[in-house]
């Protein structure tokens, strides 16, 4: 008798480890939050060169986002800053939003509004005082540019564009013209 129950308990444990296990499977797992490719973008709010609060989220469902974190005196930023502006002038009214993050190192708030007039940049310009938004994406050289689908997922993370953004814009945004 003690055998059948030893067994009959045997049978119960492994057919109840199996189910849980089945319906472990069957559950999407979703990304966990952070700052590389395959993860959701972590949220962040920071002001805009006017005061304005500026806050990741308040783009998600809704738009596709370019983050590109850079600072005036930095030479690969300044010659991004042309295909940005065409990227924003080509694709904004079909779901594009670029958000420019200055960094703030060595970079004074007034240079950098300056700058934004001088170039005419058409899109956000933050300003990271503190450095607390590169620190949490682990910005180490600029340009460091990051993807983010509606979704909130990063989707690119590189040191610049990526050669094919255009491309990938044109096939992956509304045809809203």
């Amino acid at each position: 008798m003690k055998k059948i129950n030893f067994f009959l308990l045997l049978l119960f444990c492994s057919t109840l480890l199996t189910l849980s296990n089945c319906t472990a499977q069957e559950k999407s797992i979703l990304p966990k939050s952070g700052i590389d490719q395959g993860q959701l973008a972590t949220d962040f709010t920071l002001n805009d060169l006017s005061g304005k609060k500026v806050t990741l989220t308040s783009f998600k469902n809704k738009k596709t986002v370019i983050l590109s974190f850079w600072a005036t005196w930095c030479p690969y930023c300044v010659r991004e800053v042309p295909k940005l502006k065409e990227l924003h002038s080509k694709f904004s009214n079909r779901g594009l939003e670029i958000i420019s993050i200055n960094i703030a190192a060595n970079d004074p708030i007034s240079r950098v509004t300056a700058f934004k007039k001088d170039q005419k940049i058409p899109y956000p310009v933050l300003y990271d005082k503190d450095q607390a938004v590169s620190r949490i994406y682990a910005v180490s050289g600029i340009p460091v540019t990051l993807i983010i689908d509606p979704n909130g997922l990063i989707i690119f993370r590189g040191y610049g564009l990526p050669e094919d953004a255009e491309q990938y814009f044109d096939k992956n945004l509304d045809s809203k013209k």
